[in-house]
């Protein structure tokens, strides 16, 4: 062949393949994430699973996956507590605590919330259809590995009797080592009205009180056998996490757990161990981290209940909204999906582990977890209309910032209503509401600050007792002065402690909405005061940065050194959210 002849058919070989790649480049569709036509998705998650949720959200929306005819679909990825979420979605959604948007799809922890949404008759707010399942976690008894081998474990099962008869006994001081300096038996407990561990953890105690029999759940034996269990709980948090973060803080720098269990799913026992205690997938390590105290999933000897992450889907979403969360359904569904699952501790669907979980969470050898029967919405209903009265009662110092800055506008930068109207006067109604949300036999007591420090406005009483007057002293508060924060803080852990009561949930709820502007005590020696060592001889100090200015850091480390939580309002609408979050510790 001629060079020219070769020449040419080089050339249009290469001229082919072009047309080739470029019809290629043509038919290949774009991914979601670049298209401006997609269906808006919006899924809110339980806390446990929120920040996974949101990574497989982000790689869904990254394919080009496409549904009914070539549609396609953006997912927005949301987390809130499942509870929370139920309130939301059964009030119509106006979510002023967190202005998150209105989902569309809703994967809460357990089916036990749709259980409860129908028990209030707006169960047609969930669109009818199967509880399809996304992933499983069992509800464990979370223990550092030190105090379970104290109990037997492995060889012996701990179940909630045991947790019953060691505070009936005296504490840690009538095992068999006598670990006197470990105090009680101290049990971390998520409020069950608002999360998933608490709720089947309570639906658990009622389980081993009855022998399984839900019918006997009013009888006197249980109730007393529930109230034992719920006697050992250092407060009732929204989210373990907050449990969690503190341990593993806590695991090279102490050398006594501040807390002896915690009732959480085996996934966040999982999670724990391999660096993530938070829950934040990012976080992860391959394998288990060096900690001093490992904790261990122990599986309630009388049964424990099996969490099946349900994918639901809402009435209000739109038929487009519906094929798109069918579309994102299977997408998780799909083995890629289901391995970051398996990678994060989560069980399959069908409740199965593998060695890796198990290895993770120390229960390599030991026996598969009897599951226990589910109960009725209206069953579950009882049982937290029940946990009122079988809960720990709370013994409250309600202290309140009386210095000049409350006579001032909510944001004093915004000049717009509601926004123009005085802290205190905002502060006002929102106090006196949530002493009518106070159970009658919790106590509680009031103190106000400004320049010198605290002023006793109402002693602790019972609130049965002192709810009306409290009220009125409320109505008649009058700001001046200046800001002793420090002091304040360290006046009311000093009575506190005086004072500590170790059958009541011993507690100071601090409010400010200013920095310390008062000389005298400083920031470090009123951290060193109200240190906690543990929970079951410390006061736990919650605090509320009230509106934009109020020193929020501090705060956080107040609630941090003793063991507790921090809370914010930043605009009005979220005052009464915010004590409603603080008290649900109670």
């Amino acid at each position: 062949m001629r060079r020219s002849g070769w020449l040419s058919l080089a050339f249009g070989a290469l001229v082919g393949t072009l047309v080739i790649v470029l019809l290629s480049a043509t038919v290949t569709a774009p991914s979601n994430a670049a298209r401006t036509d997609c269906v808006r998705l919006i899924t809110s998650s339980s806390t446990e699973k929120g920040d996974l949720i949101g990574e497989l959200a982000e790689r869904y929306n990254n394919t080009d996956r496409t549904f009914d005819g070539g549609r396609c679909a953006k997912i927005e990825a949301f987390k809130k507590t499942s509870g929370a979420a139920l309130d939301l979605i059964a009030d119509g959604w106006n979510d002023l605590d967190e202005r998150q948007p209105e989902p569309q799809v809703w994967l809460p922890s357990s089916s036990l919330w749709l259980d409860l949404l129908r028990q209030r008759g707006k169960g047609d707010l969930i669109q009818d259809g199967p509880k399809t399942s996304l992933a499983t976690s069992p509800m464990v008894i979370a223990m550092p590995e030190p105090m379970a081998k104290e109990l037997g474990w492995p060889a012996k099962g701990i179940g909630w009797r045991d947790v019953l008869e060691v505070n009936r006994n005296g504490g840690w001081a009538s095992t068999p080592s006598k670990n006197a300096q470990w105090g009680n038996f101290t049990l971390g407990k998520d409020n069950p009205r608002r999360s998933t561990s608490g709720l089947a953890a309570t639906i658990s105690t009622y389980f081993a009180a009855t022998g399984g029999d839900y019918g006997k759940i009013d009888s006197a034996d249980a109730v007393q056998f529930v109230r034992g269990i719920e006697a050992s709980v250092a407060y009732y948090s929204d989210d373990s996490v907050a449990f969690l973060k503190t341990l593993y803080e806590e695991d090279q720098k102490k050398p006594t757990p501040y807390i002896s269990a915690m009732a959480m799913q085996e996934q966040m026992v999982y999670l724990y161990n391999h660096g993530a205690p938070t829950g934040d997938p990012k976080q992860l390590k391959g394998e288990p981290v060096q900690l001093n105290r490992p904790l261990v999933a122990v599986h309630p000897s009388e049964g424990t209940m099996l969490i099946d992450h349900p994918f639901l889907t809402t009435a209000k979403a739109s038929p487009e909204q519906r094929e798109a969360a069918k579309d994102f359904y299977a997408f998780l569904r799909e083995q890629a999906q289901q391995d970051r699952f398996r990678d994060l501790g989560f069980r399959d669907p069908e409740g199965r582990g593998n060695d890796k979980l198990a290895k993770g969470v120390h229960t390599e050898g030991v026996a598969e977890p009897r599951r226990i029967g589910i109960p009725t919405g209206e069953q579950i209903q009882k049982m937290l209309d029940g946990w009122e009265y079988t809960q720990r009662r709370g013994r409250i110092l309600l202290v309140l910032d009386l210095s000049g800055s409350m006579d001032e506008p909510f944001d004093k930068n915004r000049k717009d209503k509601p926004y123009s109207e005085r802290r205190i006067d905002l502060l006002k109604p929102a106090i006196k509401k949530q002493l009518d949300y106070l159970h009658p036999e919790d106590e509680v007591g009031l103190w106000t600050f400004s320049s010198d420090g605290h002023e006793e406005k109402m002693p602790i009483g019972k609130v049965k007792d002192v709810r009306e007057p409290m009220k009125q002293l409320v109505e008649n508060l009058i700001p001046q002065g200046n800001t002793a924060l420090y002091k304040s803080v360290v006046d009311a852990n000093d009575k506190m402690r005086r004072e500590f009561d170790p059958n009541l949930i011993n507690a100071v709820v601090f409010l400010t909405d200013g920095e310390n502007t008062a000389a005298g005590t400083t920031k470090d020696q009123m951290l060193q005061a109200v240190d906690a060592e543990r929970l079951d001889n410390s006061v736990r100090i919650f605090t509320m940065a009230y509106g934009a200015q109020a020193d929020s850091r501090v705060l956080d480390e107040i609630a941090l050194k003793s063991k507790a939580r921090s809370y914010k309002a930043v605009d009005p609408q979220s005052i009464d959210k915010m004590f409603v979050n603080v008290f649900s510790n109670f």
